[in-house]
């Protein structure tokens, strides 16, 4: 087999994600640009995306070592803790958590997207008419599409049992997201007033970890 298990489940769980994703994400894309309120940055555009994008990269370089398709003698610890077509002990029991951390992370980042409707863009932007929302997932936390990604990232970091994709994820992918996040509620409050500020009340302010977790942003 050319994947360890651990490997094949997330590729088949991505797999799916990218059947659903893709016509909701075709959506937002042809949006794209089009709000009422729009700025070009690119901090708060394009870094976020670029950033994912090449963490994805990372991912499958890791993945290549983590299932012993490539060799990196030396260099195996930092990029993945084990480097073997059947892993085991700590690094295969980490891999499972990691896959539910990646499937959490899909079913936010596609959840959120479909909760926007007509309001979800691949940018952060007001759209024509655009209301507040708090139905579906954005019942649990204000930016869900932003935590799915982040989460699916890192999930994937930890199925490949590697310490150098789950440091950039968390020091480089989630404070780009958590930066557009926050430019995107200074835009929806001078655009929404206050119905967005209850809302934001209302959720304590949560971001990108849910209202029902103790700590998170």
């Amino acid at each position: 087999m050319l994947f360890n298990l651990p490997t094949l489940v997330l590729l088949i769980f991505l797999g799916i994600g990218v059947a659903i994703a893709t016509p909701v994400l075709a959506k937002g894309f042809m949006r794209r640009g089009k709000g009422v309120k729009y700025e070009q940055s690119f901090i708060l555009q394009r870094a976020p995306q670029f950033a994912s994008v090449v963490t994805i990269f990372l991912l499958i370089f890791t993945g290549m070592a983590y299932n012993d398709i490539i060799q990196i003698p030396g260099a195996v610890p930092f990029i993945t803790l084990a480097s073997s077509k059947a892993p085991e002990g700590f690094p295969l029991y980490l891999s499972w958590f990691g896959l539910l951390i990646f499937i959490d992370g899909l079913i936010f980042m596609i959840g959120g997207w479909i909760s926007l409707g007509e309001m979800f863009s691949t940018d952060a932007e007001v759209m024509e008419n655009h209301t507040v929302r708090d139905t579906g997932l954005l019942s649990f936390v204000m930016h869900p599409a932003y935590s799915g990604i982040i989460q699916s990232l890192l999930g994937a970091s930890v199925v490949l049992a590697s310490p150098f994709c789950i440091l950039f994820t968390l020091f480089m992918v989630a404070p780009l997201w958590l930066k557009r996040a926050k430019y995107e509620e200074a835009l929806l409050l001078e655009a929404l007033g206050e119905p967005y500020r209850e809302y934001g009340q209302k959720m304590g302010w949560r971001r990108l970890v849910p209202r029902f977790i103790p700590i998170g942003v």
